[in-house]
């Protein structure tokens, strides 16, 4: 078993490719449909394998049963942080009921050259047994901050299949698509990303890996994120 882990993770690390800017615009670190704590606060970092790093911060905060607010700051190095890029998330989401929402994000470039977009998300938890679910989400977002310059609108669908150890481990598969109305042939994406979360009391840590399965002319920068998320 070992021996088939370590095979695993040696061709996921050697064949990952980075997802749609989209699937970032969000004051989570990535699809998830479980309410916020009443205050949490996460960090993490995700590598190209390359002097591009991000740091994403975020403060989420569950205000009621049915509604969950939060920011994230997204920080960006390039060239050994002789350079940096910087973004803002501010969402809320409300829950219509026990496995759905419905979520809203404003994203904004904290660089002159970066853009802002307005990201719609409609989240579903489908639960097949105790240790089995299916996440799914579509998304649309707005503005040249996600759709580019003369793009109109980008849609995203999503689903995350998930088994479930106890209350220790997590393995997810992410696969999601997207691509936008006006540059459809130019940046319509498939990725498939593996994911492992062990939980240790409040505190979760989350391994995930990306692999684009195709358009590698788009979809070309290798990465593997880290992230841990904790109840205040």
């Amino acid at each position: 078993m070992r021996k088939v882990l370590t095979a695993l993770f040696v061709i996921l690390a050697t064949n990952v490719f980075a997802l749609d800017n989209i699937w970032d615009m969000r004051y989570t670190f990535g699809p998830d449909s479980r309410p916020s704590p009443k205050l949490g606060f996460g960090f993490g970092m995700r590598s190209d394998y390359d002097p591009n790093v991000l740091f994403p911060i975020n403060l989420t905060s569950g205000l009621t049963k049915n509604f969950d607010v939060g920011s994230k700051v997204n920080i960006q190095t390039y060239d050994k942080m002789d350079h940096m890029q910087a973004s803002l998330d501010i969402g809320g989401r409300f829950r219509f009921n026990s496995a759905s929402f419905f979520e809203l994000d404003g994203y904004f470039g904290l660089n002159r050259n970066n853009g802002s977009a307005l990201v719609l998300t409609l989240g579903s938890d489908q639960v097949i047994s105790k240790n089995f679910l299916n996440y799914y989400e579509a998304r649309a977002g707005f503005l040249d901050g996600v759709t580019g310059d003369g793009g109109y609108v980008k849609f995203a669908l999503g689903m995350t299949p998930t088994l479930i150890f106890g209350r220790l481990l997590r393995c997810m598969v992410e696969v999601n698509t997207s691509g936008s109305a006006g540059h459809l042939r130019d940046d319509f994406m498939i990725d498939i990303l593996p994911k492992f979360e062990f939980t240790f009391g409040g505190t979760r840590i989350r391994l995930d890996f990306d692999i684009g399965v195709m358009q590698k002319k788009n979809n070309n920068r290798k990465g593997i994120g880290l992230y841990v998320m904790t109840a205040l």
